[in-house]
């Protein structure tokens, strides 16, 4: 086959004959930004040479702080739609320098990216010319679409109904402070898969009426629960399997089980602290398994489902033969991703249905597209943002077929000669701070000083979510039963005196904690949810070395080894549990 960009072909092909690689066909390299040593294995090599790149210069590590840093989802604030003059609610700080409009028009067709065309200047930095192109066109308020009804005030989401502050979710409703998948009438949970009527559950899936559930799946009608499997009608339990009227540990009958939990009203702040702190005792007491993996085959990260051939992968279901990924299903033969049905892609953070995709961010329907941003449904575009249905495109400008490959062949070369061409965005195109992105949220992440010094940008900032005026209630005084709670306290504005912070409670929130008979929280969401968030981050991303305390092998886990949970191998760990 005729090569469409025989320049820069030529000058990849010299790039990887020059290369020298070991017995196995693999490289050591050092990361430009850490200066720490990394591996680069023989079906990586394949990988960048079948997809025409050359190999990476930064750590997967690095890698993959860089499209965590483009990420912004639990953030939120108030600013002005550059395309209606109105407030509107935003995940880019106030002072941001971008165009931004509320994401009804960004979608609604009264705009077209097309006009915002330039040239490619081969004399300039791409990424500089690219930069400046983000500058000027739109992009939108939230990453949403319109297939969500009545949930305004959602972020990373789509096919939600009735939901309220709820982000990184997708086909959920009625649900509130929570991120969510499949799921309904859930309040303060982070990551419920397939779940109902849920309160403050924790990376836990197929629940129903289940509250202060903690890394378990199956469980009904339960509470108090941690690493608990098809457990029914159980309060207070660690580790448990296939169990039922077991109340901390003892075992009940259904009578016995039934008269306990009469006698105990979590809707009363005060007992259910109590509560709380003896489940935090007794989960200290669990014994946990290296990882949090299920039905994988050759493969190594953490929550990876269901999936074969991922390598140092997290967080990934359905997918076969990926490497260095997060947040990603059903993907195939990609690398450095975050992304959901994508094949054959490479360093894309938020991919939809692409194939052939490179270098990108929040892509959707595309193929063969390299270092643009925000496409949907195009192919064979170049620098591009924001364009619907289009191809043969660069920095938004239309070209015919012929010339398009032309210039493209032009710009690759220079700036693979530059030294620009094969990896991700620089840290300072970010649309976001980096202490507002996701990245921050990760133990290994969290070192600013360090993302500092690789060139990622900071920004102080001081605005609440809302301007809030009115009758203003400090926190302590809100009822401590649920059941003495009046209507009127949804005309109070709350003060959160501990995190400096005003809100509200609505009436859906009300009426979901009187359904559950749990009061209602003293903190802003915003704190509950960094809270979670915190707790999240600080056991993925990493292996670390550790001892069993059971057999005494050593063994690779997700727990630093001054984490101080009961951490087995996983042989033991199946020997002792299941």
């Amino acid at each position: 086959m005729t090569s469409k960009t025989p320049q820069f072909d030529k000058a990849l092909d010299e790039y990887f004959s020059k290369l020298e690689f070991d017995e196995k066909g693999g490289q050591w390299r050092t990361c430009r930004f850490s200066s720490e040593k990394f591996y680069v294995r023989p079906e990586d090599v394949a990988f960048y040479k079948k997809i025409r790149v050359p190999l990476p210069t930064l750590s997967p590590k690095e890698r993959m702080r860089s499209f965590l840093a483009v990420w912004n989802s639990f953030n939120l604030f108030y600013g002005i739609s550059s395309f209606s003059g109105k407030k509107i609610l935003m995940q880019y700080p106030p002072n941001t320098p971008y165009k931004i409009y509320d994401h009804q028009h960004w979608f609604g067709g009264e705009w077209d990216a097309i006009e915002y065309e330039r040239d490619c200047d081969l004399s300039r930095s791409f990424f500089d010319q690219f930069k400046n192109l983000q500058l000027v066109v739109p992009r939108p308020n939230l990453y949403v679409d319109n297939t969500s009804i009545n949930s305004e005030f959602t972020n990373d989401s789509t096919h939600l109904k009735d939901c309220y502050l709820v982000f990184n979710s997708i086909k959920s409703e009625n649900c509130h402070y929570t991120i969510c998948l499949n799921s309904k009438d859930c309040v303060d949970c982070f990551d419920a898969f397939d779940s109902t009527i849920c309160y403050e559950c924790f990376e836990s899936s197929e629940l129903y009426n289940c509250y202060f559930v903690e890394f378990s799946k199956n469980c009904l009608d339960s509470y108090f629960l941690y690493d608990c499997r098809n457990c029914t009608n159980c309060f207070g339990g660690i580790n448990l399997r296939h169990k039922k009227y077991v109340f901390f540990g003892e075992q009940l009958t259904k009578d016995e089980y039934q008269s306990k939990l009469s006698e105990i009203n979590l809707g009363d702040r005060n007992v259910l602290a109590e509560y709380k702190k003896k489940f935090y005792e007794i989960s200290r007491n669990a014994i946990h398994k290296p990882h949090h993996n299920e039905k994988l085959v050759n493969s190594s990260g953490d929550y990876i489902i269901n999936s074969r051939d991922c390598f140092n992968c997290y967080f990934v279901m359905d997918s076969e033969r990926t490497a260095y990924s997060i947040g990603s299903t059903k993907i195939r033969d990609s690398y450095d991703v975050s992304a959901v049905e994508t094949e054959f892609s490479y360093e894309c953070a938020g991919a939809y249905n692409c194939y052939k995709t490179l270098f990108s961010t929040m892509m959707a329907g595309c193929r063969d597209a390299e270092y643009s941003d925000f496409c949907k449904n195009c192919h064979d575009v170049f620098g591009c943002i924001a364009l619907s249905n289009k191809s043969f495109c660069i920095f938004n400008k239309q070209y015919t077929e012929g010339d398009y490959w032309r210039k493209v062949d032009e710009i690759k070369t220079k700036m693979f000669k530059d030294g620009e061409y094969g990896e991700f965005f620089p840290p300072d195109s970010s649309p976001f701070p980096y202490n507002l992105s996701i990245a921050s949220s990760y133990k290994g992440y969290d070192d600013f000083e360090n993302a500092r010094r690789f060139g990622y940008r900071f920004e102080e900032i001081k605005e609440e979510l809302d301007e809030v005026k009115g009758d203003i209630i400090n926190a302590e005084n809100v009822p401590a039963d649920i059941k003495n709670v009046k209507n009127d306290i949804l005309d109070r504005i709350i003060f959160d005196k501990i995190n400096n912070k005003k809100f509200r409670y609505t009436q859906a929130e009300l009426d979901l904690h009187r359904k559950f008979n749990t009061p209602l929280p003293l903190e802003h969401f915003s704190a509950r949810l960094k809270e979670k968030r915190d707790k999240f981050g600080s056991i993925v991303l990493e292996f670390f070395e550790r001892v069993c305390p059971k057999c005494g092998v050593k063994f690779e886990a997700v727990y630093r080894p001054d984490d101080p949970r009961i951490v087995y191998c996983e042989q033991c760990y199946l020997k002792e549990i299941v």
